[in-house]
């Protein structure tokens, strides 16, 4: 393993190096206007398996939102920790480490938004377990639930920020293994594979404790566990997060094939979506869209162009905001 001197993970064996995988719940899709909510680290260290480093609801000091999605009200956080508390809880979890998510992008913009809030404006190396799938050619890209479906691997209570971790750790136990069978051996070898964004941050430094140490941190944790969400809400909610973790990987690229669209019809059947519950999903992920457009007060033509992109897929995926209704109860 690399020592602390070393800046990058580039000439790291995949092997060696500790991998932190993340998971965050949050009220809405856009860091900055939305909060963290719930966020879980699995680490899995050099020749052991996967351990539950952290898991705790945070309360987001304002009005939780996306209940649909998650499952997390006002009552499950009232007593739970805020991220100013635990953010060096948050960092020790990471340090060391290369972070890996399934979404990767979501979950790490989340992170460096909360962490500036504290002032740490350290982004550690990291990688996407999403789009690892295809690039290793174990499949097309897809949510974190068909992945595990394909690959055989549990994943229990899923779209609970733990389980949801843990499940992604079990994704990258394969990745592993399918990397060391292909010859991929350090993370150099590994950005030399595709030119995915998230690649360029395996050039960044790990955080180290010198870079967290006057981070606060707190004895006091909230895991989901210990609030009373009922059986039907987790119920509700795994069926309503799946199929918005499916349409974003479907609109990631703002174009959607025949192939998607019908995928997309067959998970909304399979998993009985509602009328509201479609429109709840679309809605939110136009919202994110227009709102992070209107962070810095105007709308560019570029970003009017990728609106009207995403308004057009959500509408051949059954209803997008403004656009008349095509729905059947």
């Amino acid at each position: 393993m690399t020592d602390e001197t070393d800046q990058t993970v580039l000439e790291t064996p995949v092997s060696q190096a500790p991998l932190a995988v993340v998971d965050i719940e949050t009220t809405g899709l856009h860091p900055g206007a939305d909060r963290v909510v719930e966020i879980s680290v699995v680490r899995i260290e050099p020749g052991g398996g996967p351990t539950l480093a952290l898991d705790t609801l945070v309360n987001p000091n304002r009005r939780v939102a996306a209940t649909e999605i998650h499952g997390i009200t006002d009552d499950d956080v009232s007593d739970a920790p805020t991220f100013d508390d635990i953010a060096g809880n948050v960092a020790q979890a990471l340090s060391g480490a290369v972070v890996a998510g399934y979404n990767v992008y979501f979950d790490v913009r989340f992170l460096e938004d909360e962490f500036r809030r504290v002032r740490l404006r350290q982004t550690p190396p990291h990688v996407c377990l999403m789009y690892m799938r295809p690039m290793l050619g174990l499949g097309r890209k897809c949510c974190l639930a068909d992945a595990c479906k394909a690959h055989g691997i549990r994943h229990e209570e899923a779209h609970t920020a733990a389980f949801d971790a843990m499940a992604g750790a079990g994704l990258w136990q394969l990745y592993a293994s399918a990397m060391a069978e292909q010859g991929i051996e350090t993370f150099g070898d590994l950005r030399r594979l595709k030119s995915y964004k998230f690649l360029d941050s395996l050039s960044l430094p790990m955080l180290r404790e010198w870079m967290i140490a006057f981070l606060p941190q707190s004895g006091r944790m909230k895991p989901r566990s210990q609030s009373r969400i009922s059986d039907d809400t987790k119920r509700r909610v795994a069926r309503v997060r799946e199929y918005l973790d499916a349409v974003i990987v479907s609109v990631a690229d703002l174009e959607l094939t025949a192939e998607e669209i019908d995928g997309l019809a067959r998970k909304r059947a399979q998993l009985n979506l509602t009328p509201d519950e479609l429109r709840a999903v679309h809605g939110r992920v136009f919202a994110a869209m227009l709102s992070e457009a209107l962070a810095d007060s105007s709308i560019t033509e570029t970003e009017w162009q990728r609106l009207g992109q995403l308004h057009e897929c959500l509408r051949e995926l059954g209803w997008a905001p403004g656009a008349e209704r095509r729905l059947s109860s």
